[in-house]
C-alpha cells in the first residue's frame, strides 16, 4: 500500500526517519574540555563537570597512587554527613566504592563508572601532591536534592570570578543561611561561617543541607531539547537554548569557546520592523534578563560554511556574578554516511584531520515552483509580464552521489528491512546491515520492500508526486550544476501522440491523431516543448538568510519556454525554493 502525502513525516517501522536509525547507531561527538584537580594526600573532594570518554575509574585514575574513589549516591532519605572520611564509607548506605587492583580490598568494588556532574571523593596515597587531568565533554544534566537532609554537590561557577556561597544560594529559600561544609587539608569536614565572603572553589564538592523540598539548580538554569548536549546530528539545523535567570543578574552571556568549529548562527526578531534574521552568533552574546526571566535563544547550524565533514565545539554560559557552566555543540556535515562518521571519528581520536567536507547535496528535493510572470504569445513577445495572482506548482529533483541530475514525476519512499546475524562470543543477534529507507520511482519494484510508514496498523509507503509536468518514462535527465550560484536546465517533450499532450483527444475526430478513416496515423496534437532552467541563487533570495540555506534548503529564479502551445513561444519566469526531504543518494535499491 501507499499513502499519498506531500512528504515526509512517515515513521518507519519501528523507528523514525534513516537518519535517526544511521545517527543512532553511534553517539555524536561533541567537544571536550579538560578539567585539572590538584590532589593532596590523604582524602579529596572533587566535582566532576565532564564526562570521560573511558568512564571506568581504572582508566581516569590510571597512574596515580589512588587508594580509593567514593562517591554518594542518595536513595531518597536523609543522611548525615560523616565528619571524618578515615571513619570508613565501606558499610555506609548510598555510597559506592571503588578499590585499584591488585589490592586486597579490590573485590568490593561497587564503583564501575565515573559521570560528569557527580562529587567523588579521593583517598590519595604517598607524600606528595599529585594532578589529575580529566578530558571529556560537558553534559548539561542534573540531580534532585534530598529533601531535609545533607547533600553532597559541586557548583558551577567561573574560577576568574567565582561566587560566594550566599551569592549563589540566596534564590533558594531550602539552602540559603543552611549549614555548609567543605573538606579540609587533614581530610576532616569543617563548617564554612561566613558565607557571603567565602568563595566557592571550581571542581569541588561540599555537604549542603536542604531545609525542605528543592529543585534549585543553580543561579542559571539550562534546559537542552531531548538531551544534554547541543547535538544538530546531520539532519537538524536548528535548536533551542533555553536559559531561566534564578539570579539577581541582569543580563546573562553565551560565549563561543575558542576553538569551537561549529558555524553558528541565531535567530533574532526585530520588534520595530518585525523583521526576522539569522546573524552568525557572536564570539560573546549577551541579552538582558529580569530575575526569573526565561530566555529562548534559537541557534542554527550552516553547513554549507563547513570546512570538515564533523565540527564541535564548546559554549559558555555565565551570569557575571560567578557562574558558569559549558554546553557541548556538535554538527555533522548533511546526513553523511555512517562509514563517513566512524572515519572521522576515528581520525579525531588520534588527533588526525579530518574529512574535508563535501558538498553534500545529494539525495531527494522537493519544492515549489511560482510563476510570477508570463509573456503575452499573441503580440510575440518573450518578455514576461507579471501574472494577475501568483500560481505554483511543485517538482521533485533527485541529486546522486556523482552529481546527476534526475527530475522526477513521483516517488515513494519504502522500506528495506537489514538484516541480523548471531554474534559468536555472546550468541546474541545482533545487527549486521542496518535497515534503510529507499526511494523507489519504478512500481514495479515496489514489493521488494516494506512500507515507511504506517497506517490502520499496516506498512505503507509514503509518495511524493507532482502533475505539473510529464515525460517519457519514470525519470528525466537534467544537467548543470546543482550548488550555490549554479544553474541547471531540462527539455522535456510531449509528442502529439503523448497521453497528456494538452491537445491530444481520443475521442474527437479533429484531435485524435487519426486520418478521415480513423486508421491510420495523422498528427493532428501539435508537439509540445518545455525549456525549464533552475538558477540558484548564492544567497536566500528571500532575504531570511536561513541556517538551512544552502545545505537542506535551495532556492533562486525559474525560467521557462513553451514552444507549442501557441504559434509564438511562451517566455515564463518566476522564483523557486526547493527542501531537501532525503538523503538517500540512490533511487531504486
Amino acid at each position: 500500500m501507499v499513502r499519498d502525502t506531500g512528504w515526509t513525516r512517515g515513521v518507519p517501522r519501528g523507528a523514525g526517519w534513516w537518519l535517526v536509525l544511521l545517527l543512532a547507531a553511534l553517539p555524536a561527538a561533541a567537544a571536550e574540555r579538560t578539567q585539572t584537580f590538584n590532589l593532596n594526600p590523604g582524602w579529596n573532594s572533587i566535582f566532576l563537570e565532564v564526562q570521560p570518554e573511558d568512564v571506568a575509574p581504572d582508566a581516569v585514575f590510571a597512574g596515580l597512587p589512588v587508594a580509593s574513589v567514593w562517591t554518594w549516591i542518595p536513595d531518597d532519605t536523609a543522611v548525615q554527613f560523616i565528619q571524618d572520611p578515615a571513619e570508613g564509607l565501606i558499610d555506609r548506605p548510598g555510597w559506592l566504592g571503588w578499590f585499584p587492583r591488585p589490592r586486597p580490598e579490590s573485590i568490593l568494588t561497587n564503583l564501575s563508572a565515573i559521570h560528569a556532574n557527580r562529587p567523588y571523593l579521593v583517598h590519595l596515597e604517598g607524600a606528595a601532591p599529585v594532578e589529575l587531568r580529566v578530558t571529556g565533554e560537558p553534559r548539561v544534566r542534573d540531580r534532585g536534592w534530598i529533601t531535609d537532609s545533607f547533600n553532597l554537590v559541586g557548583f558551577y561557577v567561573n574560577p576568574a570570578l567565582p561566587a560566594t556561597f550566599g551569592n549563589y544560594l540566596a534564590p533558594s529559600p531550602a539552602h540559603a543561611g543552611q549549614p555548609i561544609y567543605r573538606l579540609d587539608g587533614s581530610g576532616v569536614w569543617q563548617l564554612i561561617a561566613s558565607p557571603f565572603s567565602q568563595q566557592i572553589e571550581s571542581g569541588v564538592a561540599y555537604w549542603v543541607y536542604t531545609d525542605g523540598p528543592s529543585d534549585y539548580r543553580g543561579p542559571v538554569e539550562i534546559d537542552l531539547p531531548g538531551g544534554t548536549a547541543l547535538e544538530f546530528g546531520g539532519s537538524l539545523s536548528r535548536l533551542r537554548l533555553n536559559l531561566l535567570n534564578r539570579g539577581n543578574a541582569t543580563s546573562l552571556s553565551v560565549r563561543q569557546v575558542d576553538g569551537s568549529q561549529v558555524p553558528l548562527t541565531v535567530f533574532r526578531f526585530d520588534t520595530d520592523t518585525g523583521e526576522q534574521s539569522w546573524p552568525d552568533l557572536p564570539e560573546v552574546y549577551s541579552l538582558a534578563a529580569g530575575p526569573d526571566e526565561e530566555l529562548q535563544i534559537e541557534l542554527g547550524v550552516r553547513r554549507q560554511d563547513f570546512v570538515s565533514v564533523e565540527a564541535e565545539g564548546l559554549l559558555e554560559i555565565t551570569n557575571g556574578q560567578g557562574f558558569r557552566r559549558f554546553v557541548a555543540v556538535s554538527a555533522a556535515a548533511a546526513l553523511p554516511s555512517v562509514n563517513t562518521l566512524r572515519s572521522a571519528r576515528a581520525a579525531a581520536r588520534v588527533g588526525a584531520p579530518l574529512p574535508a567536507a563535501t558538498p553534500g547535496l545529494e539525495g531527494l528535493w522537493i519544492g515549489d515552483v511560482r510563476v510570477t510572470g508570463v509573456s503575452e504569445a499573441q503580440n510575440g513577445s518573450l518578455t514576461p509580464t507579471p501574472v494577475g495572482a501568483n500560481f505554483s506548482f511543485r517538482v521533485l529533483i533527485h541529486v546522486d552521489s556523482s552529481g546527476q541530475l534526475r527530475l522526477l514525476k513521483e516517488v515513494i519512499q519504502m522500506w528495506q528491512e537489514g538484516t541480523m546475524v548471531v554474534d559468536p562470543a555472546s550468541g546474541d543477534l545482533v545487527v549486521e546491515t542496518p535497515g534503510y529507507h529507499v526511494l523507489v520511482t519504478d512500481d514495479s519494484l515496489i514489493p521488494n520492500f516494506d512500507g515507511a510508514s504506517a497506517r490502520d496498523g499496516q506498512p505503507v509507503g509514503i509518495r511524493a508526486s507532482t502533475a505539473a509536468y510529464d515525460f517519457d518514462g519514470d525519470e528525466q535527465l537534467m544537467n548543470g550544476n546543482f550548488a550555490l550560484g549554479g544553474a541547471v536546465t531540462t527539455t522535456l517533450l510531449l509528442p502529439s501522440e503523448f497521453p497528456t499532450n494538452p491537445f491530444r483527444h481520443k475521442f474527437h475526430p479533429d484531435h485524435d491523431n487519426k486520418d478521415l478513416r480513423f486508421i491510420e496515423f495523422s498528427p493532428e496534437a501539435y508537439e509540445v516543448t518545455r525549456n525549464m532552467t533552475f538558477d540558484f541563487a548564492t544567497t536566500d533570495p528571500f532575504g531570511r538568510d536561513l541556517p538551512e540555506w544552502g545545505s537542506e534548503l535551495m532556492g533562486g529564479t525559474y525560467s521557462e519556454t513553451l514552444s507549442g502551445l501557441h504559434r509564438n513561444d511562451i517566455a515564463v519566469e518566476g522564483t523557486f525554493l526547493l527542501r531537501r526531504a532525503s538523503a538517500r543518494a540512490v533511487l531504486n535499491e
